[in-house]
């Protein structure tokens, strides 16, 4: 290495390695938070919705039962020697009905969701973990090495502040 340092400020270094530091606490905490409402997403996934379409699928055969009962109800009954068109407990019926078909779709697309989210979430988790190494391997090395540079170049600094430059040779000199 033939080239000067050029080191101009050695408090910028000191700011540079404190820079640093805190850059690694905040981007730990980050991932960390990151981390933690990822999970709260894959639970609200994988255990809330589960739950939630299948408590919706059963009310909706209950609907579909109830609303059928209505309707059989409807069509046995006589008024005047003329039985009723019974229009809206038909439509009261396939309106329950398409709701328990989508609640039973909902049911399969959890269930399709939940694998894919799972699959997406490791492949997420490893690449933070190469960005976690960095930030637990690399980066308290460089913070370290920033602080024997800074460390050595104040030492530099101190002695050669401590050492006075030779004096001129004076005119009684005899070397001189």
């Amino acid at each position: 290495m033939s080239g000067n340092a050029q080191v101009q400020s050695i408090p910028a270094l000191r700011e540079l390695q404190a820079a640093l530091a805190s850059f690694r606490d905040d981007a730990s905490s980050s991932l960390d938070m990151m981390l933690m409402e990822l999970q709260r997403a894959v639970d609200w996934i994988e255990h809330d919705r589960p739950a939630y379409w299948q408590l919706q699928t059963r009310r909706a055969f209950e609907q579909v039962a109830a609303t059928r009962t209505a309707l059989n109800t409807c069509q046995m009954r006589t008024v005047a020697g003329r039985r009723p068109s019974c229009i809206e407990e038909k439509e009261a019926y396939a309106a329950a009905r398409r709701r328990l078909q989508h609640c039973q779709e909902q049911v399969e697309r959890v269930k399709r969701w939940s694998i894919k989210v799972r699959h997406e979430v490791d492949e997420f988790r490893s690449r933070l973990s190469a960005l976690r190494r960095r930030l637990d391997g690399e980066l308290p090395k460089s913070v370290a090495a920033l602080d024997r540079m800074a460390a050595a170049l104040e030492e530099y600094a101190g002695l050669v502040r401590e050492s006075s430059p030779p004096a001129a040779p004076s005119a009684e000199d005899p070397a001189g």
